[in-house]
């Protein structure tokens, strides 16, 4: 038997590198889809959004499916440009579907959806109207945006996210220019969508066997009997949508103001301090939930550094309330969960009791104050008698003053720096012989 030279070897090597080349290929581009994540993205798309959005992708296992469900207005044009460049180099397949039946995903909510690996629609539901917009925040008005100048670079970015998925870029065009809307029949027709489903099962259905490019790659999909997990947002995310909820900061923001001026009508500095602070905390829930989480325990350390700097005259009031603060920014600083974790689904019925409690508790607080500021009001007239001490009170000293020194007394019920005349022992009865520079000259009762 004659031996095999080695061309001939090489031509049958070769050979069957290229039988086994299309099998390897196919191996590789196929991702068998035994679990489908479900996310809501419902109401203004705002920062906070693409943060949960981006924590939730990057729990996820690669090749994975995630269905975002979708009901929005729009929102922030940095925070929906900011998602498409999450979707547009993330390894996971993102599915956006806006459902239920009567949703919508106008304005920053298209150019999201357009951005989806694969985007369905429920029936009734439409997109579009993706004019921006500027908005007045002392008057709330909206200035719909002509300048070419901003005009045409948002619309050149939503024609650029639409090609980049392969959709009509007509459309994505026309939608800034013209505010231009399509129902789900329209979208699918116009190849703007993939499908239109009644309910993610009819999707899932419609998506199976179909290719779909992560990455640059393409996959062919095969779903079989997939179990659906919803994702919901760590209790941090939640903890922090509640805080930044129009009802709650407007409540804080009345009894900051409520708090600030029954301080300077009652002479409370640390009463007002209290409100400026709430004040002050609004302001932090406009930043990052990370800034804003350090902006909290920040403050909180600073109430107990007043406390403590007060000599606990204040009797832990603000200890506790900076334990409070230095708590929601420590849940603020949760680090993003596993997807285990995110599977816990919060019942939104609980969820809303929170809010709800949380809001009579505010609100019988601020009546509260407010019935306090009116009975004083009504007690005595306005005067200096009312809000100062005069001469001839007499109160209890609160710590040992030496003769010349400076100290604390409580004089109907209130704290004030005195200067004692002689020697006080903590406890003795003083008496006030005069008032100046809101400080007290005290001396020993007889």
């Amino acid at each position: 038997m004659k031996r095999m030279t080695p061309l001939l070897v090489l031509v049958i090597a070769l050979l069957i590198m290229v039988m086994l080349m299309p099998r390897v290929a196919n191996a590789q581009g196929v991702i068998k889809v035994t679990q489908v994540y479900t996310f809501q993205l419902n109401g203004e798309i705002t920062d906070n959004t693409y943060d949960e959005l981006r924590s939730v992708i990057n729990q996820l296992p690669p090749n994975s499916v995630l269905v975002i469900y979708m009901k929005t207005p729009g929102g922030l044009l940095d925070a929906a440009l900011n998602i498409v460049s999450l979707f547009e180099t993330t390894n996971v397949v993102t599915v956006g579907y806006v459902y239920p039946t009567g949703s919508y995903a106008w304005s920053g909510g298209t150019l999201v959806l357009l951005s989806t690996t694969v985007a369905a629609m429920a029936p009734g539901t439409v997109i579009g109207s993706c004019q921006p917009v500027e908005i007045n925040e002392l008057t709330g008005q909206e200035i719909f945006i002509t300048e070419p100048k901003i005009l045409n670079a948002v619309a050149k970015y939503f024609v650029e996210a639409a090609e980049f998925r392969g959709r009509n870029t007509t459309f994505a065009a026309s939608c800034v220019y013209n505010d231009t809307n399509l129902g789900p029949q329209e979208a699918l027709r116009y190849h703007v969508i993939n499908y239109v489903a009644d309910n993610i099962y009819q999707l899932l259905a419609m998506m199976n066997g179909t290719t779909v490019n992560v990455n640059g790659v393409n996959y062919t999909l095969i779903i079989e009997s997939p179990t659906i997990t919803q994702l919901t947002p760590s209790i941090n995310y939640q903890v922090y949508e509640t805080l930044q909820n129009p009802v709650i900061e407007n409540i804080l923001s009345i009894l900051g103001v409520l708090l600030i001026l029954a301080g300077l009508l009652t002479a409370h500095i640390y009463l007002a301090g209290i409100g400026a602070v709430l004040l002050v905390m609004l302001a932090l829930l406009g930043l990052p939930i990370s800034y804003a989480g350090l902006g909290l325990m920040i403050t909180g350390a600073l109430f107990m550094a007043f406390e403590w700097h007060s000599g606990g005259k204040l009797h832990g009031v603000l200890i506790a309330i900076g334990a409070v603060l230095i708590a929601l920014g420590l849940i603020l600083l949760i680090p993003a969960p596993t997807p285990t974790q995110y599977a816990l689904k919060y019942s939104p019925t609980t969820l809303s009791i929170i809010l709800y409690i949380e809001i009579i508790g505010l609100g019988a607080l601020s009546a509260w104050i407010v019935m306090l500021i009116a009975r004083a009001i009504r007690a005595r007239p306005i005067s200096t008698i009312l809000y100062y001490p005069t001469a001839g009170l007499t109160g209890v000293a609160a710590e040992d003053i030496k003769a010349g020194q400076v100290g604390i007394v409580k004089v109907r019920g209130e704290y004030w720096k005195a200067l004692a005349l002689e020697d006080i022992k903590e406890g003795d009865r003083v008496v006030i012989t005069s008032y100046e520079g809101n400080m007290v000259k005290v001396k020993r009762a007889a």
